[in-house]
């Protein structure tokens, strides 16, 4: 029926909307409880946009961010384009230790890894550079059915599609082109199957002193559109000390030596927008690092 009443599963489905709003938010941040204040929580057939400049820590926020969900049992799939899985692994580690790792005798650090291991329902994708988008959607689809896997990272957009094309202005529209057309399979993914889709986009060139902007997303419309969420790391360098901060939808975050801000600039759900101060340990490769212990680990271990 392609004309309904507000009565029935219309009904039902507005009451609910109304009445469970804890149940409606999802699941919540330990690590990151700011973004529970802005995006309410982590929900199923989401797409979350994540940019930034080269080297202001998006796939190192992206880690944690995506562990912080992981210690909760989000079963996780990380798929890293341009950044070879190790090194994904090892800032993963580091976060999850909350040590620096390499001053750690050898069999600590094994240990740490056991408990990863063992702890974290976070999966791989054993893929680098530029795949055909058959083998990265049928990875996609399979991990859903197979593993059960609730929240998807894919870094990063421009690396999954190579450069491809021709040159040119018309070579440019081709890519932009095919580039949506990307993009909306994996917003039909995240519809159909259920799961959260994480997606690292680099931004386009824009000057050092320039701050990015939703207009600043690299290619088409397409990726704004189709997003639930929008978040930009952003850098001010016109300052003694360069700021940096995470922006979600018309928000600034700014640092001191080491602080990074966090700024939301699209939110679908309730269009909360705002900032998160990020204090970057670099030893720890961590924003947040943990407070819980080896020896805790291993203590509730023994408990179970």
């Amino acid at each position: 029926m392609k004309i309904v009443r507000f009565n029935g599963e219309l009904l039902n489905k507005t009451l609910n909307e109304i009445l469970n709003v804890a149940e409606m938010r999802g699941i919540q941040w330990n690590r990151f409880k700011e973004l529970n204040k802005l995006l309410k929580g982590f929900r199923s057939r989401e797409m979350t946009v994540l940019s930034g400049k080269t080297g202001v820590g998006k796939t190192t926020f992206a880690c944690e961010y995506s562990l912080d969900l992981a210690e909760q049992g989000v079963r996780t799939l990380w798929g890293s384009f341009e950044m070879p899985l190790p090194r994904i692994c090892r800032t993963l580690l580091h976060q999850y230790a909350g040590e620096t790792l390499h001053s750690q005798p050898p069999i600590r650090v094994a240990a740490w890894a056991t408990a990863f291991q063992q702890e974290l329902p976070m999966l791989f994708l054993n893929m680098h550079g530029r795949p055909s988008e058959k083998e990265v959607f049928d990875a996609l689809d399979e991990s859903v059915k197979q593993e059960g896997v609730e929240h998807v990272i894919l870094d990063n957009l421009q690396f999954m599609m190579g450069c491809g094309g021709t040159g040119g202005r018309s070579g440019m529209e081709e890519k932009f082109t095919r580039q949506d057309r990307f993009v909306e399979r994996l917003r039909a993914f995240s519809t159909d199957s259920g799961a959260h889709l994480t997606l690292v986009v680099h931004p386009r060139k824009v000057d050092d002193d320039h701050l990015l902007s939703i207009a600043s997303l690299y290619g088409g419309g397409k990726i704004s559109q189709e997003a639930d969420n929008i978040m930009l790391v952003q850098e001010e360098i016109g300052t003694a000390v360069p700021k940096r901060y995470l922006q979600v939808r018309h928000v600034t975050y700014f640092k001191s030596v080491g602080k990074f801000n966090y700024k939301i600039v699209k939110n679908r759900y309730d269009g909360t927008l705002g900032k998160m101060d990020l204090n970057y340990n670099r030893s720890r490769m961590s924003f947040r690092p943990s407070t819980r212990t080896l020896e805790d680990i291993s203590s509730s271990e023994a408990v179970d």
